[in-house]
């Protein structure tokens, strides 16, 4: 972004551009999101446009940076919960919560997901990571095991990263094959797996 807006009003336009950003990408594309349909949609000129973001790419960015703020505020809202529920549920509730986040507004940011690999979708995907890795950690602070977990730290990684880039790659298959009841359902069974105690 090329300076923060200031005012509310400034606020207000930086949103809609975000917004027209979103909406833009959903119903033409990535390639077709140009500044000058942006500008178009938000209802604003391509010069106040410029005021605020150098290219098309800095207002992905800022699609980007909501869309992963929404899903931050998604899990810290789910590790609130954390003490009252066991790793199924937690894991179940998350991720039906994530599906609906990416298809409320008519599917907003499910477009946006479609292009995860034309987007600087790895720095985000990174601070979800970590979001995650706190709340499985807490989760076993909550739950503490006679037998203690071992290996934590790699299968947080397999299990958050299996978690984040299956779910992305379903939502960008056009047909996929398993429906999204069935992810969620293998990645309950796997989170409990992977973070029960062993058996001795």
């Amino acid at each position: 972004m090329r300076r923060k807006p200031r005012q509310e009003r400034s606020k207000a336009m930086v949103q809609s551009l975000i917004d027209a950003t979103a909406l833009t990408i959903g119903r033409h594309g990535l390639e077709a999101a140009t500044t000058v349909l942006i500008a178009d949609k938000a209802g604003v000129s391509v010069g106040s446009l410029y005021q605020y973001f150098d290219s098309k790419e800095d207002l992905y960015e800022g699609v980007l940076e909501q869309m992963t703020s929404g899903l931050s505020a998604l899990v810290n809202a789910q590790i609130e919960q954390l003490p009252d529920k066991d790793i199924r549920v937690f894991v179940s509730d998350l991720l039906n919560q994530v599906w609906e986040f990416l298809e409320a507004n008519n599917q907003r940011y499910l477009h946006i997901v479609k292009y995860w690999a034309q987007l600087d979708f790895v720095r985000f995907m990174d601070e979800l990571q970590n979001r995650l890795t706190t709340a499985f950690a807490i989760y076993l602070v909550h739950h503490p095991s006679a037998a203690p977990v071992t290996e934590l730290s790699t299968k947080f990684y397999v299990l958050i990263n299996s978690v984040l880039f299956t779910s992305v790659r379903h939502v960008s298959d056009p047909t996929p094959h398993i429906s999204r009841l069935q992810v969620i359902e293998v990645f309950t069974q796997l989170a409990e797996h992977l973070l029960a105690p062993p058996v001795t």
